[in-house]
């Protein structure tokens, strides 16, 4: 019976695809830059695809606005021994077809996570510490890890739940037509129109406090410009990613204002520091050279040339947060003791000449020109420095679309990219973008300049080891000490700032990451 109704609602909601929602009092209108690529909430953990997901799916736990782990799908957790823990779910949950939600859904969604085919950036390690789960009944979960663990709420607290009778080999196709796009979240799935829209309806039978808006209407407008006069116009009730240059714009235009958070997103430059020859560095007449970023000094030197603070200033017009590590103050994580750094071109040169570079070399800068706020241009800003560091420097930007595929494949030698820290601490981010490449133990999913540091690993595998919370922010630190200031395995650059504009009368809750939710927005008052 319950898979059955699954099917006949899954059927009736693609129904309702067909075609938009009418207008209505209580349907919000959202503009937003970025795209999922699939609904699939298993497909990406990229911030456009997450944002997608937690309107219509939820995970066992989630992060407030201080970044705090909460409850969510689980209510409380405990952990047994070091390699056991007792997860209560909450009851009397409702997926969208009214069927209920149960241990057997956490642990199928779990074990979809490796048969996600061609995923660009995988759940895989969010799960690759679990030796085994149990159902010891509807509501009670047992999961033994492979080694302790104290982090694994914030793991697999990241999955999205999905009902087990779609069971693991389900396509990502199948949550794009809706047939599969049934969740447990405060909005149910009607329709998506790639690159154009996306249709959402609230859940009357959610769990938790119900969203204000009855029905959503997300559109895609990644052109800022065309962005902004869409909401001047009055065709959409808020944006996101407001542009710097129309802030002050927006603030003096009636009937309009501004809302706006810190960010734990860093954008930082990855180096290709594995290889012996790298694509896209030559001498500087051209000829093939010997990998210079595997030297640590290049790499340093390279930060050197960068002027943080006129890119803040100037490029991001103060949207941004110049920094030297992974998470910004108050994260844990953040080390006190690593500034922000600032440009030093004799010091450069003098690194560079010690790498034996005297006369710098030849290098093309990629980096996508529709994913970040102003990445062409930062791009274009840093390949302007290293050129006066002493280096010939070109610029190649490309839809993100292809940019990150390519990146993927290793096809880069510089290049820029972001990682948003949504847990609230930096052990993901530094495991995942600077940890040796280890695909089958979902090691480095993120590091596609493949640095590798011994050190490093250690480190940041007693820190994920360990109970003892004191001893994990001192190793969490120890960590970035020798990521960013002995070995400069990337060059962080800034910490993105997140605005969003609404009209007059709707109201929007803030939190530190890249999330435009309906849920968030009410009217005022």
């Amino acid at each position: 019976m319950k898979f059955r109704n699954r099917l006949l609602c899954a059927v009736t909601m693609f129904g309702l695809g067909l075609g938009f929602l009418p207008a209505s009092a209580e349907t919000l209108k959202l503009a937003l830059a970025q795209e999922h690529q699939s609904v699939d909430p298993h497909f990406s953990r990229t911030s456009p695809n997450r944002n997608t997901a937690e309107q219509i799916f939820e995970a066992l736990v989630t992060i407030d606005e201080n970044m705090q782990m909460q409850p969510q799908l689980a209510e409380s957790w405990t952990a047994v021994d070091d390699l056991t823990w007792e997860i209560k779910l909450r009851p009397d949950v409702l997926f969208h077809d009214g069927t209920a939600f149960d241990a057997a859904d956490v642990i199928s969604s779990v074990n979809r996570i490796p048969n996600v085919e061609n995923s660009p950036a995988s759940f895989v390690s969010a799960v690759a510490s679990i030796e085994s789960m149990e159902a010891v009944d509807d509501h009670t979960l047992l999961i033994k890890t492979k080694e302790p663990t104290p982090n694994l709420m914030e793991l697999v607290g990241s999955v999205y739940i999905i009902p087990s009778e779609l069971g693991v080999s389900i396509k990502s196709a199948d949550f794009d037509a809706g047939s599969a796009a049934i969740g447990t979240g405060p909005y149910s799935f009607v329709s998506w129109t790639p690159n154009e829209s996306l249709v959402l309806k609230r859940h009357d039978q959610y769990w938790g406090n119900a969203p204000s808006y009855s029905d959503v209407v997300v559109r895609y407008i990644p052109n800022s410009t065309a962005r902004v006069a869409t909401l001047i116009a009055g065709d959409v009730d808020a944006i996101d990613k407001v542009p710097p240059s129309d802030i002050s714009a927006i603030e003096r235009r009636g009937g309009l204002k501004l809302a706006n958070s810190v960010s734990g997103r860093v954008i930082y430059l990855h180096l290709d520091s594995d290889r012996d020859v790298t694509p896209h560095i030559t001498g500087p007449e051209g000829e093939e050279i010997k990998n210079p970023l595997k030297d640590a000094r290049v790499r340093k030197a390279l930060s050197m040339m960068i002027d943080r603070f006129l890119i803040s200033t100037r490029i991001m017009q103060g949207a941004a947060t110049p920094t030297g590590q992974m998470v910004p103050e108050g994260f844990s994580g953040f080390n006190p003791d690593i500034a922000a750094p600032e440009a030093d071109l004799a010091a450069a040169k003098k690194l560079l000449a010690e790498a034996g570079y005297p006369d710098g070399f030849s290098v093309t800068i990629h980096g996508p020109n529709d994913r970040y706020v102003n990445d062409a241009k930062v791009i274009q800003a840093i390949s302007q420095l290293f050129a006066r560091g002493g280096l010939k420097s070109k610029v190649e930007a490309m839809p993100k679309n292809i940019y990150f595929k390519s990146a993927s494949k290793r096809d880069f030698s510089v290049f820029l990219v972001g990682f948003g820290t949504s847990s609230g601490n930096s052990g993901r981010g530094l495991l995942q973008v600077l940890g040796t490449y280890d695909k089958e133990a979902g090691k480095g999913t993120f590091n596609r300049g493949r640095f590798s540091n011994p050190e490093f690993d250690a480190v940041m595998a007693e820190a994920v080891t360990s109970f003892d919370d004191a001893r994990r922010e001192e190793l969490l630190r120890q960590a970035a000490e020798i990521a960013f200031t002995d070995e400069q395995g990337i060059i962080p650059l800034y910490f993105e700032k997140l605005i969003w504009a609404t009209r007059d009368g709707i109201d929007f809750d803030t939190r530190p990451v890249e999330r435009t939710l309906a849920q968030s927005f009410h009217p005022q008052g």
